[in-house]
C-alpha cells in the first residue's frame, strides 16, 4: 500500500484525488495539507485529517502529491528535500527561475512535474510535435478555455503546447491576443488566447491553417478524473525512481 500526502486537499483536484484513490487498492491517502487560514484545517474531510505543515506527516508517508499555487509548492519541495519521499506535482505558473530550482532539488529526490496529468493531453504533446514537422508552413494558433476560477493565464498545458512549437520552429514568435495591433499577420506568429468562463474543466485547440484547409487537434477534459488518474498512475511510476526530474512523457514512453 502506498501511503499518500495531498496537498492541496479540499481544492477542486484535491478532492478528485481523494475520491479516485478510494477507489485504488494499493494507495491511501494519510494526510491532507492545506494552508493555516484554510477553514478546514484541523478537521477531517472524507475520513482524511487536515493538517497545515507538511513536516506533520511526511515521516509516515511513501509519496506526497501536490496541486496548489507555487509558491506554496516551492515552500513544500524546499521542506522535505531531507526527507527524499518522491514528490508528483501538477502546479502550474511557475517562474524560470522556479523551474531551474526544482531541477537542482530533483538531484536529492525524484520529482514529477506536470502541468498537465491526463494522459490524453500528452498524447496531444505527441501529436502537436509530429504536426508541425509535416506542416512546418501553416500558421498556426492556440486556444485555451478553463472554468471562471481558473487563476493562471495561458495555462500551463497552453505554454507547454507552446514549448514544444517553439522546439520544432526555433524562430516563432508568440503572442497573447491581438488587441491593438494593426496589419497583417506576421510569418512565423503563433497568438495564444485565452478564454474564462462557467465551469468548464478544460479544453484546448491547436489550429494548423493552410491554404484553402486547416487542421484542427483538440482535446477536451470532462471531468477531472483523467487529471486525478493520470495523478495516481504518476505516483505508480515515480515510488521507486532515483532523484531526477520526470514527465509524463517518460511515463508514457
Amino acid at each position: 500500500m502506498i501511503k499518500i500526502i495531498v496537498c492541496g486537499a479540499v481544492g477542486r483536484m484535491g478532492k478528485e484525488i481523494i475520491n479516485a484513490a478510494q477507489d485504488a487498492n494499493d494507495i491511501r491517502i494519510i494526510a491532507g495539507i492545506e494552508a493555516k487560514e484554510n477553514q478546514f484545517v484541523g478537521k477531517t474531510v472524507f475520513d482524511i485529517k487536515i493538517l497545515d505543515d507538511i513536516l506533520a506527516a511526511i515521516n509516515d508517508a511513501d509519496c506526497v502529491i501536490e496541486f496548489t499555487n507555487h509558491n506554496a509548492t516551492m515552500d513544500n519541495l524546499r521542506k522535505v528535500k531531507e526527507y527524499k519521499k518522491p514528490y508528483v506535482t501538477g502546479t502550474t505558473g511557475f517562474s524560470e527561475i522556479e523551474l531551474e530550482e526544482i531541477k537542482t532539488l530533483a538531484k536529492s529526490f525524484p520529482i514529477f512535474l506536470a502541468p498537465n496529468m491526463s494522459v490524453g493531453i500528452n498524447h496531444l504533446y505527441n501529436l502537436v510535435k509530429s504536426t508541425v514537422k509535416t506542416l512546418s508552413d501553416y500558421d498556426i494558433e492556440i486556444i485555451e478555455t478553463h472554468h471562471r476560477a481558473k487563476k493562471d493565464a495561458p495555462s500551463g498545458t497552453a505554454k507547454a503546447i507552446a514549448k514544444i512549437i517553439k522546439g520544432a520552429k526555433p524562430n516563432t514568435k508568440f503572442i497573447y491576443g491581438r488587441e491593438g495591433m494593426i496589419g497583417k499577420r506576421e510569418r512565423g506568429e503563433v497568438c495564444i488566447n485565452t478564454v474564462r468562463g462557467g465551469d468548464v474543466v478544460g479544453e484546448h485547440r491547436v489550429l494548423f491553417l493552410g491554404n484553402g484547409e486547416f487542421i484542427e487537434l483538440r482535446h477536451y477534459a470532462t471531468s477531472r478524473r483523467c487529471f486525478a488518474g493520470g495523478t495516481l498512475e504518476a505516483v505508480r511510476f515515480i515510488i521507486d525512481k532515483p532523484p531526477g526530474l520526470y514527465t509524463m512523457q517518460d511515463l508514457l514512453n
